[in-house]
């Protein structure tokens, strides 16, 4: 398997994949999911409806999960206490209608999404629940996690350099208030290296305390990371511009 989101991990850390221990059964308590398959690993249960077009294809996804949740919970040394379960549409609308979310929700360890779509931002906000069960931290913080561990043999910090060097960069100071955002490929772009950044220049711990911080995101920003907004944002930038060659 290929690495997710290769800046987050430390250099050189190998993507392993976990012993499945897998087995198929039927039945669920949730009732969008009367009559779908349950195939069950050791840290996920996932449920495919009978009109799945990727059946036969589960016990690849339920090893691509396996080494996801490996790389992740050594990365960011989480214990998820319960598996985490995957609730795969065969379309977003499909998702919508049943459930009343789009697809790609994540609350807790359940997770809604479209089958085909990539998985790995979806498990790591799941398994980052056990941080602090039931809190929602700042909506950059999430999005930025979900997107850095969302596809394969990525650069975040490589993308975030050539976002930077364009008319696109939204300043760190805008990102304060995400109501305020339009352009939504530059916010996951740099919500994905932001994330990135603070876990490689601070560290776990620091990124945990920002994840369960109630303070608004300025503030905790200053508190946790030290100095001003406009030094946090410097660092950043230089940071960037340190990784964007690291392969």
């Amino acid at each position: 398997m290929k690495r997710i989101a290769c800046v987050l991990l430390v250099v050189g850390l190998a993507a392993a994949v976990g012993s499945c221990g897998q087995k198929t059964k039927s039945g669920d308590p949730a009732p969008y999911a009367a009559g779908w398959t349950t195939f069950e690993t050791v840290h996920f249960v996932l449920m495919d409806p009978p009109d799945s077009p990727r059946a036969g294809q589960v016990t690849e996804l339920a090893d691509a999960c396996e080494g996801v949740f490996t790389q992740l919970v050594s990365v960011l040394k989480l214990e998820v206490p319960q598996r985490i379960w995957i609730y795969r549409f065969v379309t977003n609308q499909d998702c919508e209608n049943k459930t009343g979310h789009s697809a790609g929700y994540v609350e807790g360890y359940r997770i809604l999404t479209r089958i085909g779509s990539p998985l790995g931002g979806a498990i790591a906000l799941a398994a980052c629940s056990s941080i602090d069960p039931g809190h929602q931290p700042n909506a950059f913080i999430r999005n930025g996690l979900r997107e850095a561990f969302d596809q394969q043999d990525r650069n975040v910090h490589r993308e975030a350099a050539t976002l930077h060097a364009s008319d696109h960069w939204i300043p760190l100071s805008e990102f304060l208030s995400s109501e305020s955002i339009t352009d939504h490929a530059a916010y996951d772009v740099e919500s994905g290296s932001f994330v990135a950044y603070l876990i490689q220049r601070h560290g776990v711990d620091k990124f945990k305390e920002l994840w369960r911080s109630r303070l608004d995101l300025k503030t905790a920003l200053q508190k946790i990371c030290g100095g001003t907004i406009d030094q946090i944002a410097a660092d950043w930038v230089a940071h960037i511009t340190r990784e964007a060659n690291r392969t």
